[in-house]
């Protein structure tokens, strides 16, 4: 009887050992299907990579675009202050008085 049960444990255990390593090829197999190789992930990381490089580059020539602009805007800025100055100077009496007196 012993050696019916001790055969029969065998068996299972022989059937659940095949049945595990069965289980384990498809879902390797599933799982190879589903995720990506590294060589793929790789190539995907330096075509983003690329992209990004590119857009940063983009970016920057817009902002030294506009950096020059402003420096222009800077300059033309400065230039109506000191006109202006010299305008209102001009324009104020006691300034006219003072020019007179001194010619």
């Amino acid at each position: 009887m012993e050696t019916a049960i001790d055969a029969i444990e065998e068996r299972a255990n022989n059937g659940i050992v095949e049945k595990k390593e069965s289980v384990k090829i498809e879902v390797k197999d599933e799982l190879r299907k589903e995720l990506v190789t590294r060589e793929l992930f790789e190539e995907r990381l330096k075509s983003l990579s690329t992209e990004i490089k590119e857009g940063f580059n983009v970016v920057d020539e817009r902002f030294k675009v506009v950096d020059e602009k402003f420096k222009s805007l800077h300059f033309k800025m400065n230039l109506f202050i000191a006109i202006a100055l010299i305008a209102l100077t001009f324009a104020n009496p006691n300034f006219v008085a003072l020019i007179g007196k001194i010619f």
